[in-house]
């Protein structure tokens, strides 16, 4: 019910404080060990494992948002993922379990989820981000089960669960819809982190291969939030939507295009970008997109028109830029570079963030980059850490650990 009582606008340091206390009674509950389950009825330790893990991947949300180190979702309790059972096969005076499907159920989204966060919480690109040493935890385990060595490859699960769920889903009931999308934002966004991760330790250049299918995975996550937000077969779950923008997304494809502006994919992700804008961002507070995010479109966009003008063709701006542009002109009416530059944003600021909105937590909180009551929130971030993506030796030495607290 947690999911349901709060907003997206919920201060997340406030949230994570409630959550870190919720979570602790649910310890003390047994929740999180497996085999405290064996005395409870079959519907009772779904219950339980399906209200643990809620708990645990809403945290871990929050622990993006706020404060990354201090998220529950690690290899140190061994609570099973839910079963892909009906509601209905779940009776009180039922003892044993029921088989679990292969199929869609009721509980679908359930499993998926779960799944994948179960998976995500044994693997080393998202430990290596939290505590390191947690990876001998997990190497311990699966030292005698060499079926699960292999089986921490994130292609290999996103097949697995296409295979055994996604495969049977019809996009036209609700529940599958959200499934389908939500876990494939969520493979796009992960791949994305492991890339991240991998040339953040690495000093070579990264190929051209490379970069397009860093670019496909963040180009995937728009995709699947604009269907998201569009579709209205899921108006009853957009709470839930709300509390993952893509921001990742938006800010990986921005420094390709200023980097990569004549790129195979310049175009179609332009085109991306403005859709995405124009259903979700475009929707938020009078003061418009925040400046760090304005700055880093009309900077691509200007690499692109550059281009554009070399090659003696006429730049026709994409409707992000336009509206970032025109919202710059009213407010800066006497600023008659604002439209093109983006002069308006302070060149000299380290950081760019829009004013914390009213009541999200008073006093201590920190900026936020995204804030709206519709949308969520994201930390601030300095301009240099997202700014110099587009220099090889960047890889080697940005702190990856701060981009991953921060939500990004």
């Amino acid at each position: 019910m947690i999911n349901l009582s709060i907003r997206s606008q919920t201060d997340p340091w406030s949230l994570s404080s409630m959550l870190a206390f919720t979570i602790r009674v649910a310890k003390r509950m047994g929740m999180h060990d497996e085999s405290s389950y064996a005395r409870y009825t079959f519907l009772e330790a779904e219950s339980r494992r399906r209200l643990w893990w809620s708990l645990i991947i809403l945290d871990h949300r929050i622990c993006e948002i706020s404060d990354y180190k201090i998220t529950t979702l690690t290899p140190t309790w061994d609570c099973r993922t839910p079963s892909n059972v009906n509601d209905f096969e779940i009776r009180s005076e039922t003892k044993n379990s029921p088989v679990s499907y292969g199929k869609p159920t009721e509980a679908i989204f359930i499993a998926v989820r779960s799944e994948l966060a179960d998976f995500i919480r044994h693997s080393a690109f998202h430990l290596n981000f939290i505590n390191p040493s947690l990876n001998a935890i997990v190497q311990s385990k699966d030292s005698g089960n060499p079926s699960a060595i292999t089986g921490r490859n994130l292609a290999a699960l996103e097949k697995s669960i296409h295979d055994r769920y996604l495969a049977f889903c019809d996009p036209a009931y609700p529940l599958h819809f959200l499934t389908i999308w939500m876990t494939r934002g969520y493979f796009a966004r992960y791949r994305l982190l492991e890339y991240y991760a991998k040339h953040s330790k690495s000093p070579s250049p990264q190929t051209e291969q490379e970069r397009n299918a860093a670019l496909s995975n963040a180009l995937t996550m728009l995709e699947s939030d604009t269907k998201l937000r569009t579709s209205p077969l899921i108006k009853g779950y957009l709470w839930l939507v709300d509390h993952y923008i893509p921001a990742l997304a938006c800010i990986h494809i921005l420094n390709d295009l200023r980097k990569r502006p004549a790129a195979e994919y310049a175009q179609t992700s332009w085109d991306a970008l403005s859709t995405n804008y124009e259903i979700r961002i475009s929707q938020m507070t009078p003061q418009g997109a925040p400046a760090f995010f304005a700055r880093a479109v009309l900077q691509a966009w200007g690499a692109r028109e550059v281009l554009l003008k070399q090659e003696n063709k006429t730049p026709q701006p994409p409707l992000i830029v336009s509206a970032i542009r025109n919202k710059m002109m009213q407010k800066n009416p006497h600023n008659s570079n604002a439209d093109k530059t983006g002069d308006s944003v302070d060149p000299n600021a380290t950081s760019y963030s829009m004013p914390i909105a009213a009541g999200l937590g008073g006093q201590g909180t920190r900026e936020r980059l995204f804030t709206d009551a519709d949308h969520g929130s994201y930390l601030d971030l300095s301009e240099n850490t997202i700014m110099d993506l587009d220099e090889d030796q960047f890889w080697a030495t940005i702190d990856w650990n701060l981009m991953h607290t921060q939500g990004w």
